[in-house]
């Protein structure tokens, strides 16, 4: 049988609608299976539950390219479309969020809708209807994937995933314009996951008309509790589908607005993501980690230079299209080469960094002819003077960084080298899992009695154990390399250099792994 006018009215009473409120009422006319005269009799019977002293809104947005008032269809049910289209209803112009609204509370509600800066904040009529003490939120057969109220509170935070957009309209006088909107929300969000959390807060009432399960819910109320639950976690509206791009590139901005507050710059290694040819892929797990800046390794710049003609161009550009950018590129040295050679090569390799935009060059690691040979200092560091000299002269810095099998192992022989060539052009780069396999505390001892502090220019965030029968490799702070206490005090000397992200060549663990173990050490400092 069809639902009746009457009792629609009784179960909207029943629900908790009163004469008086000023109720925004989302809908979807299908969900309450057969209704005598279909979309007239939901709205006579809204009009007839908040009575004539009460307001009646309706969202009308529309997708048109230019949004005419008095001709753009709304797109967000059959009942709004009837309800804007009514000689007693008032429709705000508004391009993206345009609302409509009777009663004598309606211009009021949508005046100046256009002119706000953002599309949906508190003076957009969801805002006000927010404000408003008798202001409530009503679902009939819709839940809260369709809560607009929900946008308000990310702009009130201004959460750092929103955008600006333009788009046009036609003014009052039938004229094109075009309007900037500021912190515009994306299209996919998780508010379905607070509709608990409102219940529990006695924020919301539940009830049936017909087929459809109704929702009505104190504006102020549910405004409050999803600013509050944004305050507590950024991402709070949000879904944690690895495989949902929307929310994968929202958290990654999330991570990059967190990252801009920092000292130091986060970095990932291009290697440890795949070859060359799944560039897109690797840039896709870096950005969305809140990432830009790169190193490029040994095995990858090789296969780049190996493409010839302008292989390192293209590289570049497709870098910079996705919002990226090279830090460090490797600097391949035969160390028994003579020193007039090495010049030459390191000169070679500069002027393949400036085609990247990069300022560091790393160099290959010189190996000892047995682990953990002494160094020896003077050879070692006459030729790295050298180099350093020839860095100077190239305006590009020189990075050693610290490998079990090199003469730069331990902390002792980093800082002979380091001391004994005495150039700004020549830092280190602090790996931790390697001085963990030789035994040493990174955090305890190299760091804290190594004197390693003013030469060090990249901590790379590489964890990893020492003991027999445990991983070289591990994800941060699943080792003995102390990566989060060395995060913990770089960061304490607003250290301005590179955290790297790395997971070594290992096959126990994948860059993603790598980053959470980042991300939970950055957040529980």
């Amino acid at each position: 049988m069809a639902l009746t006018k009457d009792q629609i009215v009784q179960g909207l009473k029943n629900l908790g609608v009163r004469p008086g409120m000023v109720v925004m009422a989302h809908s979807s006319l299908s969900a309450f299976g057969e209704v005598a005269g279909g979309a007239n009799t939901v709205i006579e019977a809204l009009l007839e539950a908040v009575g004539p002293q009460g307001t009646l809104l309706m969202p009308a947005m529309g997708s048109a390219p230019v949004f005419d008032v008095q001709e753009t269809p709304s797109t967000v049910g059959t009942i709004t479309d009837v309800f804007w289209r009514r000689a007693d209803v008032t429709r705000s112009i508004h391009p993206t969020h345009s609302a409509a609204a009777k009663g004598p509370l309606a211009d009021e509600l949508l005046a100046g809708h256009v002119q706000q800066p953002t599309a949906i904040g508190p003076d957009s009529p969801w805002g006000r209807v927010a404000a408003h003490p008798d202001g409530y939120i009503l679902f009939l057969g819709c839940d809260q994937d369709r809560n607009t109220l929900l946008h308000t509170a990310e702009d009130m935070v201004n959460a750092a995933y929103l955008n600006t957009i333009q788009r046009d309209y036609l003014d009052a006088e039938g004229k094109r314009r075009t309007v900037v909107l500021e912190r515009f929300p994306g299209p996919h969000r998780d508010f379905i996951r607070h509709d608990r959390r409102f219940l529990e807060a006695g924020a919301m009432t539940v009830g049936k008309i017909g087929n459809a399960v109704c929702r009505l819910m104190k504006a102020s109320e549910i405004l409050r509790l999803a600013v509050e639950a944004l305050k507590e976690d950024p991402a709070a509206v949000l879904c944690d589908n690895p495989r949902c791009e929307d929310c994968v590139q929202q958290r990654a901005a999330l991570k990059a607005a967190r990252l801009a507050e920092e000292d130091f710059t986060l970095s990932a290694r291009l290697d440890d993501l795949g070859p060359p040819d799944q560039l897109d892929g690797a840039l896709w797990q870096v950005k969305a980690e809140g990432v830009s800046v790169l190193e490029v390794g040994e095995s990858y710049a090789r296969a780049l230079v190996a493409r010839g003609g302008d292989g390192l161009a293209d590289f570049a550009r497709d870098v910079a299209v996705a919002g990226c950018r090279v830090a460090v590129w490797p600097c391949l040295l035969d160390w028994a080469a003579a020193p007039e050679t090495l010049a030459v090569v390191l000169r070679s390799t500069a002027a393949e960094a400036r085609i990247l935009g990069a300022n560091y060059l790393k160099l290959s690691p010189w190996l000892a002819p047995a682990p953990q040979e002494q160094a020896p200092v003077n050879a070692i560091t006459g030729v790295l003077s050298d180099l350093a000299a020839v860095a100077e002269d190239e305006k590009v810095t020189l990075l050693i960084e610290n490998h079990p099998a090199a003469y730069w192992s331990s902390a002792a022989h980093c800082r002979a080298i380091l001391e004994g060539v005495g150039s700004p052009a020549l830092r280190l780069a602090f790996n931790p899992a390697h001085f963990a396999q030789l035994g040493e505390k990174p955090f305890l001892g190299t760091w804290n009695r190594g004197r390693l502090k003013k030469h060090t220019a990249q901590l790379m965030i590489a964890d990893g154990c020492g003991r027999r029968g445990w991983p070289p490799y591990t994800p941060p702070a699943q080792g003995q390399g102390e990566v989060k206490e060395l995060m913990s005090i770089l960061r304490c000397r607003s250290f301005a250099g590179l955290f790297t992200l790395t997971t070594s060549g290992s096959r126990d663990f994948d860059f993603r792994t790598e980053a959470e173990g980042f991300w939970h050490c950055l957040n529980t400092l």
